[in-house]
């Protein structure tokens, strides 16, 4: 049979059986193509052994689903077969993956962590919309190794991959390529039981021969990571919700030293717990105890050497589950977060310090085809600061044809020096198919803040976006009051106008050395609320792909910059008020994802505020095999300006050993040259089944001033915990 035959095969939903029927695939229309597939039902005796091995007589009566096209390197017939079965009981939902493959002996299998970077190796997505919103969902990535993450996915944005759930899965190699089974609990979802059926992306990554398979979405201008055009899972129905019940135990003893004069030990037993309820198998509530947060990982340092505080992204697990459902104005906030309603880092961080959770409570999922998600959280006391509860809660809802409205609020302040409060709404129109031709999404927000230290103020934009391969470009106007300030929000520069669009036109290759390349440009106009300027950036952006997937661009940049207030760079250089030409030149290179060895790295030579900045961001990765992973990262920066030079340098080095994919050992080490500080951080993750973990970390903080290294090491503190932990299910 030619490799491009593919069989498609129909559940007679009467006798509970399936045939396959062989032929060419059908001509289908892309744009308008959403294929469904009815899952078959077995009985709970029939339930499969997760090992990989599809070898139980219930695969053999299970739906399949075979009609897979490639989109990229182009649209069309995959040069292999991919079958996923499927079949579910009054528990759980069962996926059955056979990945054929003509050259078994080049797949890729270099990841064996649990949560580990899957997409480098040839693996297999498996994407649920169970509230069929077109914007966010669950997403369970699987390898040929077995080895599995799973990932809360937001429009826009990138898929969040620190979130965690009860599952299952396993993957073998066979001669004629690899096979895996999934097992996914309903009671580990929320959906609605009156929908019609689920979106469902199912992703085939052949990586071994730089290939993308799918089922559905069957367009290079969408993302593999969204539900733009997604199939539908149809036909789940009387299933076992159980009595809603998980309930998570964690016990850790955790001991810490300061090695400052007198040293100061403790040594305690830090009990926490995190229960939830479904109130309906769509709508689950938590609640969460001495929230423990000791399995986050370091940040990734940063200094400064702008005039805007930085922004650093959320890492902790507790408020990345349902992170998508408190998401505003769809995209507006996702590359640009000046004037974000709510950042969960504002919950148990205050002024860079961690603060004790003590409580929290959290609703989330839909009530009459109305999203919602609601958190409160009660932080502890800590120095001059009391105790402080704060809120948040946002509803959105489908609205017309392809509309949605959503409402939000906030209210506490971290800090406890004001009453704080803010309100918003937001409204996104979606066109499928704009004139005939691509999608398009328009954002429209406004929000206002009430605060007991400041006038009431408001911010508000629009952005519309035309995300398409071919052509694509983005328009967006944006305010933000001068005492606009959600003291649960992100807000960095206030009382400015921001104006901003970008365009690019691809082209793709049908031979040669490149997949396709592009060029395209971006322009930011930023004033105060009198139009005065502030900044103007426009850039030329070149951009190309080998078809080997190695990612080129060249950005080259006129930035003006008018600075009305004085401010001081590393190094307590001042720079003055003016008018500065920050022009520039940048080029960056991502290598292929699929070699043992890969580099992420960025060189850019600008004009810095009369001076001059040469700027180094060198990332090294390497994976000798699947039982080690090495990172190593150099980030440099010359400034010369007239006050002065100075060199800011930052280091880091991350490795991972894996005995298995439920037991690896990771640590990161990290240090700059301007706090002079160093950071290690080692955990030791033992997943034992998926409701029990085991969990070892040791931290320690120390500061190196001078280049005599075991004269100038001064440690600042250590801390260590062991942690066990245990889901219960009712």
């Amino acid at each position: 049979m030619h490799r491009w035959m593919m069989g498609a095969c129909i559940a007679l939903s009467g006798a509970g059986m399936a045939c396959a029927q062989e032929g060419p695939p059908p001509q289908r229309d892309f744009s308008t193509y959403q294929p469904t597939v009815r899952p078959v039902r077995i009985d709970t005796s029939e339930a499969p052994k997760i090992d990989g091995k599809l070898d139980e007589a219930m695969w053999a009566k299970a739906t399949v689903v075979s009609e897979f096209y490639q989109v990229e390197p182009q649209v069309g017939p995959p040069s292999v077969e991919t079958k996923v079965y499927f079949a579910y009981d009054e528990n759980n939902l069962y996926v059955g993956i056979h990945a054929y493959d003509d050259k078994p002996d080049e797949i890729l299998t270099s990841v064996l962590r649990r949560d580990g970077e899957i997409w480098r190796d040839d693996m297999f997505r498996f994407y649920i919309d169970p509230f069929n919103t077109g914007t966010s969902g669950f997403g369970f990535d699987l390898n040929a190794l077995g080895a599995r993450t799973e990932r809360l996915l937001r429009f826009g944005q990138s898929p969040v991959d620190a979130w965690n759930i009860i599952w299952d899965a396993d993957s073998v190699r066979t001669e004629d390529g690899w096979t895996a089974e999934i097992s996914l609990p309903f009671r580990s979802l929320s959906f609605d039981p009156g929908s019609d059926g689920w979106g469902l992306m199912m992703t085939r990554e052949h990586a071994h021969a730089n290939e993308e398979i799918r089922w559905a979405g069957i367009d290079q201008s969408v993302n593999k990571f969204a539900f733009t055009r997604p199939g539908y899972i149809e036909g789940i129905k009387d299933i076992n919700k159980g009595k809603g019940f998980d309930v998570q135990l964690q016990a850790g003893l955790a001991g810490s030293r300061r090695w400052d004069q007198p040293r100061d030990d403790d040594l305690s037993i830090e009990p926490s717990a995190n229960i939830s309820y479904k109130f309906t198998p769509s709508l689950t509530g938590l609640l969460t105890l001495n929230t423990d947060f000791s399995d986050t990982p370091l940040d990734d340092r940063q200094v400064n050497t702008g005039r805007f505080s930085l922004f650093v992204p959320e890492t902790r697990d507790f408020f990345l589950q349902d992170a998508a459902l408190f998401e505003f104005a769809g995209q507006t906030f996702a590359g640009s977060p000046n004037g974000q309603p709510f950042f969960s880092r504002r919950i148990g961080i205050v002024n860079g310090q961690s603060v004790k959770v003590d409580a929290g409570v959290k609703l989330s999922g839909e009530i009459d085809g109305v999203e919602i998600g609601i958190l409160s959280a009660q932080t502890g006391s800590t120095g001059s600061i009391a105790s402080q509860n704060l809120s948040v809660a946002r509803a959105t809802m489908d609205v017309l044809d392809q509309s949605r409205v959503g409402f939000i609020a906030t209210n506490g302040d971290p800090t406890g020096l004001s009453d704080n409060t803010l309100v918003g709404t937001d409204f996104s129109y979606r066109v499928p198919s704009f004139f005939g031709g691509g999608r398009m999404q328009t954002d429209l927000f406004y929000q206002r803040t009430f605060s007991s230290t400041l006038e009431d103020d408001d911010s508000f934009g629009a952005r519309i976006d035309y995300p398409n391969d071919k052509w694509a470009w983005t328009l967006e106007a944006r305010q933000i009051g001068k005492d606009f300030a959600p003291a649960l929000g992100f807000v960095n520069r206030p009382g400015t106008n921001t104006f901003a669009g970008s365009w690019h036109r691809r082209f793709r290759q049908s031979g040669g050395l490149l997949r396709w390349w592009q060029y395209g440009t971006s322009h930011e106009y930023i004033t105060d609320l009198d139009g005065n300027a502030e900044t103007a950036v426009n850039s030329l952006v070149l951009n190309a792909n080998t078809i080997w997937t190695d990612d080129l661009t060249l950005t080259l940049s006129q930035n003006e910059e008018h600075i009305n207030t004085p401010f001081v760079l590393p190094g307590n250089l001042v720079v003055p008020v003016g008018v500065y030409d920050n022009n520039g030149v940048k080029f960056r290179i991502q290598s292929s994802y699929v070699r043992p060895w890969g580099t992420t790295s960025e060189i850019e030579f600008k004009d810095f505020y009369d001076g001059t900045s040469k700027r180094y961001d060198i990332q090294f990765n390497y994976r000798p095999n699947q039982f080690v992973e090495l990172k190593t990262r150099y980030k440099r920066e010359d400034i010369s300006v007239p006050a002065g030079d100075v060199s800011v340098q930052i280091g880091s080095l991350e490795t991972v050993f894996n005995a298995s994919t439920d037991l690896s050992v990771s640590t990161q080490t990290q240090y700059d040259n301007i706090t002079n500080s160093l950071s290690f951080f080692g955990r030791v993750n033992w997943e034992l089944r998926p409701q029990t973990e085991l969990f070892f970390s040791l931290g320690h903080g120390a500061i190196i001033e001078g280049d005599d290294f075991r004269r100038n090491f001064r440690s600042v503190q250590t801390s260590a915990i062991l942690r066990f932990g245990n889901t219960f299910r009712f």
